[in-house]
């Protein structure tokens, strides 16, 4: 049975890899980089997402966690560009 299923879906296969090995790279990595900023500007839309105030202070800007959220795509984003 799982013979049958193999040859079966062996053209489609192939026909898949074809497709994805058509693509260029500099376009995958543009796809990859889009799909960062994508979720870069996604995460800035979110409401703020900061700790609760201490003593009533209000907690500066640098405290929201869409910040770090930014700075941690953008740190993967170089590494994908240099490695």
């Amino acid at each position: 049975m799982r013979d049958w299923l193999a040859e079966l879906l062996k053209p489609l296969a192939e026909w898949l890899f074809v497709l994805v090995m058509s693509v260029p790279l500099s376009v995958v990595r543009l796809i990859f980089l889009g799909i960062l900023a994508a979720l870069a500007i996604w995460a800035l839309t979110l409401p703020p997402q900061r700790p609760e105030p201490v003593d009533g202070k209000k907690p500066s800007w640098f405290t929201d966690l869409r910040f770090f959220a930014v700075g941690l795509l953008l740190l993967q984003s170089i590494f994908y560009l240099i490695f």
